[in-house]
């Protein structure tokens, strides 16, 4: 991968002297961004373009040349492929379209592509890309004109799926003072995708964010395994987020579970920052450019009375500290008051006073306390009056921010032009509004202290599993319509995978009903079981609060009439019935993208309605375990609110470590849901479930 960053030498390939001519954009982009290295130009027609020889024959080349980019034809792509690789060349941009991204026939031109740079050792970016930059070396190779005094050197990687999105990115992170390290367009991705970038970029020592753009994710685990080995701050902005799975729709975890949610799981259990819009990105870039705030303790300084105001609103809005000062400090600020009219506090509002460089002082005793993590600065000032007295207030407030390493997020109100200009003459990125910067020490605030936790290994296996029992129902099970389980079968994967049942057994004709012993007691429930019955309670295939044998069988009577003659009738299952305190349900699915997924959510009639559920990847332990509880609404009752008990966590642990476990090990199941889970301050029990199947 360095060698595709760091080459000594490129080749262009698709350079002609007519004026419509792209490829010679990219030979005048490594000029205008001073590449370092040694410049060769191909192309039909013999001819120079600023100074350089535009060759016709492989064969006049130099044979050291570390990297090639290619814009020709589709159809000619592989040709020029194989001609690199005769002349030692494996690492290439192809910038060319016409791929699987048009037709079918690009599709197969692309996979001959693929499949001889695989035999060869070949590595490539795109094709249908606008391709890379490394904006410390000068490499910059897309094929349109960019200007190196927009694009200003720093830690920014930027890797994008679409070009379009990235060269956005590129013009807003200079209007807003972010420095680039790397610029990556994937295009089609077919050979070096995000994970491969992100794998090169969490080592790369220029590198100090990486911003991802994604419109699928094809490995979700292989990405999360680079994320997790980089010490660095992860932004993705990920669009085409509309479901496109192709669930059943009867299934709890289908519709509680969709392709979005789960990457915002795998978000937030990883660490990766999502955006939702280009603001929201750039203001976490810009978050990421200050020292990280470590704590909630933070201070407004502002210099008019009504954004202090609004600044405190949203920092209780983020949760955030506003840290009292001290009597003799706010003694000493009111000393150069002008008209002694503002007492001073946190916020702090100096509308009262008109000497900015005084500012200064201030901020330095306010950073040096070991109480304050951040401060947020909103400045208002005068372009004419107060230009260069802003310029040094706001020089020195990034100095003072590195000296104690505690970020200053400024905020500043002017003129348009005077916010240019000041962009123009310091080096960090400044915010338009409060809520702007609080959002962002929020962001950092939160990075470190995911920074704190470590992701839980591989787990061991934590129960006594009969795996035997499971292989035997599946086989038995699979030429099932839709691959959906009768429910005893789900009964017996459950007990097989440790998880509390209920006393249960299924019946298959009235006359066994006198059999009914130990373990069943009344009350009990009766269910019936058929393929076909999704969700029994609507179709009234369930009895609840039978008391008695009397009961039993005038429900037994009511079911087998009106369930029995069902093609996919399996029998009733009878189930002893308890009184529980809370019902949750609990699920897992298998995503194309990130495999085993697992969910938590308040159960009952409401679980589709109010959508309120946790997901997570497994491996899990209790600390995601219980991370999924605090996200949910109901979290406060279920850790026992008003005098209420809470629920019994060791049971919930067991159930879903169960679930995880039965995912890993049998790939074949689609989707499981353990709904009704019920939970007591002091014990637990699973009460009804569904397994599909799938290839």
């Amino acid at each position: 991968m360095d060698r595709l960053f760091h080459p000594c030498s490129v080749l262009v390939i698709g350079v002609s002297s007519r004026p419509e001519n792209l490829g010679k954009n990219i030979a005048s982009n490594l000029i205008e961004f001073g590449f370092e290295g040694e410049i060769h130009l191909f192309g039909r027609q013999p001819g120079y373009f600023l100074g350089h020889r535009i060759h016709t024959d492989f064969s006049s080349l130099p044979d050291d040349i570390d990297l090639a980019v290619i814009l020709t034809p589709a159809a000619t792509v592989l040709d020029a492929v194989k001609a690199c690789f005769r002349q030692g060349i494996t690492r290439i941009v192809i910038e060319s379209g016409g791929f699987r991204e048009l037709s079918a026939a690009g599709a197969e031109l692309e996979k001959e592509l693929v499949s001889f740079a695989r035999a060869n050792g070949i590595k490539f970016v795109g094709p249908n890309g606008i391709s890379i930059i490394n904006r410390h070396n000068g490499l910059c190779l897309p094929f349109m004109r960019l200007s190196a005094a927009e694009i200003k050197k720093g830690g920014l990687s930027l890797v994008s799926q679409s070009g379009g999105m990235a060269l956005t990115y590129l013009g807003l992170g200079s209007s807003n003072n972010i420095g680039v390290a790397k610029f990556i367009s994937m295009g089609n991705k077919s050979c070096l995708d995000e994970s491969d970038y992100l794998a090169y970029l969490k080592d790369d020592p220029q590198t100090d964010i990486i911003g991802l753009y994604l419109e699928d994710i094809q490995d979700g685990r292989r990405l999360l395994s680079r994320v997790a080995a980089t010490n660095k701050p992860v932004i993705l902005h990920k669009s085409n987020t509309s479901a496109q799975s192709s669930e059943i729709a009867s299934s709890h975890t289908a519709a509680l579970a969709n392709d979005d949610q789960v990457v915002d799981a795998a978000c937030q259990q990883y660490g990766i920052f999502r955006a939702k819009t280009f603001r929201q990105f750039i203001n976490q870039v810009k978050s990421f450019s200050l020292p990280l705030m470590k704590g909630d303790n933070l201070v407004v300084i502002s210099r008019s009375g009504g954004h202090a105001v609004v600044a405190a609103d949203v920092a209780d809005e983020y949760g955030f500290n506003l840290v009292p000062f001290s009597r003799e400090f706010t003694d000493f600020i009111t000393s150069h008051f002008r008209a002694q009219v503002i007492k001073p506090g946190n916020p702090l509002d100096l509308g009262d006073l008109f000497d900015i460089d005084f500012y200064i002082t201030i901020l330095d005793q306010v950073l040096q306390r070991p109480d304050v993590d951040g401060v947020l600065f909103n400045h208002v000032f005068q372009p004419d009056l107060e230009g260069e007295a802003s310029l040094r207030l706001a020089l020195t407030i990034d100095e003072l921010s590195q000296r104690y390493h505690k970020p200053v997020a400024l905020c500043i109100f002017t003129g348009a032009q005077a916010v240019n200009r000041l962009k123009r003459q310091i080096s960090f990125p400044l915010f338009t509004e409060p809520a702007e910067g609080i959002e962002a020490l929020a962001v950092s605030r939160d990075y470190a202290r995911r920074q704190e936790k470590a992701m839980p290994e591989d787990l061991p296996v934590r129960g006594n599993y009969d795996r035997q029992v499971v292989t035997a129902i599946i086989e038995e099970s699979e030429t099932l319509q839709e691959g959906v389980l009768y429910l005893d079968q789900v009964l017996d994967i459950f007990r097989a995978y440790d998880m509390p049942l209920l006393p249960y057994r299924l019946f298959f004709s009235a006359s066994s009903l006198a059999e009914i012993a130990e373990p069943l007691t009344f009350p009990l429930v009766a269910k019936v079981v058929a393929g076909s019955l999704s969700h029994k309670s609507d179709a009234g295939g369930v009895r609840l609060g039978i008391e008695n044998q009397s009961q039993l069988q005038q429900a037994y009577d009511e079911l087998m009439g009106r369930f029995g003659l069902l093609a996919d009738f399996r029998g009733i299952l009878l189930q002893t019935q308890e009184k529980s305190l809370i019902e949750m349900i609990v699920g897992g699915r298998r995503d194309e993208s990130f495999g085993p997924v697992v969910m938590l959510g308040m159960g009952g009639i409401y679980a589709e309605i109010f959508q309120d559920v946790a997901l997570r990847l497994p491996p899990l332990d209790e600390v995601l375990i219980n991370d999924m509880i605090e996200i949910l609404k109901g979290a406060p009752i279920l850790k026992g609110a008003r005098g209420q008990s809470g629920i019994h966590r060791p049971t919930l642990y067991r159930v879903l470590y169960s679930l995880a476990d039965l995912l890993a090990d049998f790939p074949v199941i689609k989707q499981i849901d353990v709904n009704p889970l019920f939970l007591s301050e002091s014990a637990g029990f699973v009460v009804d479930g569904r397994i599909m199947l799938g290839k």
